[in-house]
């Protein structure tokens, strides 16, 4: 039997998308700089060979461990309400 429709059955498409926004920048923000200095570590870089080195300066280690730190603190501080 079919559920009748709500006035906002669009919220989760909404959620959804705004999540993407979201999260996929965070995600490459944390995860990417730590890959580029495991290939210049390993000395495979690929294309653009300035670029994984730019990105696995330094400044943007720390940027990805604030981020990190943040984003599991927000998810800790949420599971524990």
């Amino acid at each position: 039997m079919a559920k009748p429709h709500d006035w906002n059955d669009w919220a989760g498409g909404l959620t959804l998308v705004l999540q993407t926004i979201v999260y996929v920048p965070l995600f490459y923000v944390i995860l990417m700089p730590w890959l580029c200095l495991v290939l210049v570590k390993l000395g495979k870089t690929p294309l653009f060979p300035g670029f994984f080195h730019a990105m696995a300066s330094t400044g943007w280690l720390v940027t990805s461990g604030v981020v990190g730190l943040v984003v599991l603190f927000v998810v800790i501080r949420s599971l524990l309400r």
